[in-house]
């Protein structure tokens, strides 16, 4: 326990610093993340026959972010000639071409080396860039937002109080088991316990930082609705994530975080709640 709390205090301390940064330098570290987690997939699903193709799939991770930090590099900058060049490297047409491309060269290892990958290597390498550089790259869009920053804090405290609150209101106080199959130690009451912290959280946050020393000005209601929203999506999540290791047979994705296990542990359940947060900002919000 020592360890852990330890280990989730660094973690916290590195993100606060990170957030204090430029949007574009959130974004490398969004990358970094996505990276080091979509290697500790990758390495994960080896352990039961599959052999995703990783050379294609960090390519592709790596120019979806080039695009993206590209984009809040320039509306940083501001610069003309930056503005330029971007839209002509990243026109329609162009971003149409590299999906053919990566599409027939993902296929044609079937065809050139049958023998070392199989159409199931092919859907896991896809799976593994959908499942995370995708998903955690919507930590960086809702940071590019119009109180990006504020929002961003939000996801945190939702994804982060839940884990906690279900954690140790599950440790203390849960009988009943959630989803035995697919992980055995969560319980209803944890499941309770982690929407109603997260609640409980975004909504201080929402109206006590947000509202109040940001000075936004948004409705209240968005916050419990935001908290229910991160209370549910983190959890499904972490499920996730549980069934993956579950199917492959490991404990952990890694052990790049004494106490948590790999970052993909740590970040499963922000998988989720970033999107969720961003679809409902974008619909409902702005």
């Amino acid at each position: 326990m020592k360890t852990r709390i330890i280990s989730g205090t660094v973690a916290a301390a590195i993100l606060f610093a990170i957030m204090q940064l430029p949007p574009f330098i959130v974004g490398l570290a969004v990358f970094i993340v996505s990276l080091i987690s979509l290697y500790e997939f990758y390495q994960c699903v080896r352990k039961v026959s599959f052999n995703p193709i990783r050379t294609i799939g960090f390519f592709i991770s790596a120019v979806f972010f080039l695009y993206l930090i590209g984009s809040a590099f320039v509306k940083e900058t501001g610069d003309f000639f930056l503005k330029n060049l971007y839209k002509a490297v990243f026109r329609q047409e162009v971003i149409y071409l590299f999906i053919y491309l990566v599409t027939v060269c993902l296929l044609l290892q079937l065809v050139f080396r049958h023998k070392t990958f199989k159409l199931k290597d092919v859907a896991v390498t896809l799976l593994g860039i959908a499942y995370i550089p995708f998903l955690i790259s919507f930590v960086f869009m809702v940071r590019l937002l119009d109180n990006g920053y504020e929002f961003t804090w939000l996801i945190m405290i939702g994804t982060f109080s839940t884990d906690i609150f279900a954690y140790f209101i599950g440790k203390f106080f849960g009988k009943r088991k959630l989803v035995p199959e697919i992980s055995p130690n969560k319980t209803v009451a944890g499941g309770i316990g982690g929407i109603s912290g997260s609640i409980l959280c975004t909504a201080l946050f929402g109206i006590l930082y947000i509202n109040g020393i940001s000075g936004v000005h948004l409705n209240t209601i968005h916050y419990p609705i935001l908290g229910i929203i991160c209370g549910v999506t983190a959890q499904l999540g972490d499920w996730a994530a549980s069934a993956i290791k579950r199917n492959v047979g490991i404990k952990d994705f890694g052990h790049i975080m004494p106490g948590h296990g790999g970052l993909l542990d740590r970040i499963d359940s922000l998988l989720f709640t970033a999107p969720a947060v961003y679809f409902y900002i974008n619909f409902f919000i702005l």
